[in-house]
């Protein structure tokens, strides 16, 4: 595989995502429960709930991050 290959393919099959990465916090079920959010909760209650920022929920809810969830 080339470099350009690799920048253009590889990259995405290679990488680590979620929680194979040592610092996350979150994993695929607090995903899940944060956009289903049965309660109701804003993204201030989800976050203390879940110990990450308030910005952390709203980009999860809004798939900019854990996009393969």
């Amino acid at each position: 595989m080339t470099r350009f290959e690799y920048q253009q393919f590889g990259a995405l099959t290679m990488a680590k995502r979620g929680s194979d990465l040592p610092h996350a916090k979150l994993d695929e079920a607090k995903v899940r429960a944060i956009r289903e959010n049965r309660h109701g909760l804003t993204a201030k209650q989800l976050a203390a709930s879940f110990g990450v920022h308030q910005r952390t929920i709203d980009k999860v809810r809004d798939r900019r991050s854990w996009t393969h969830i």
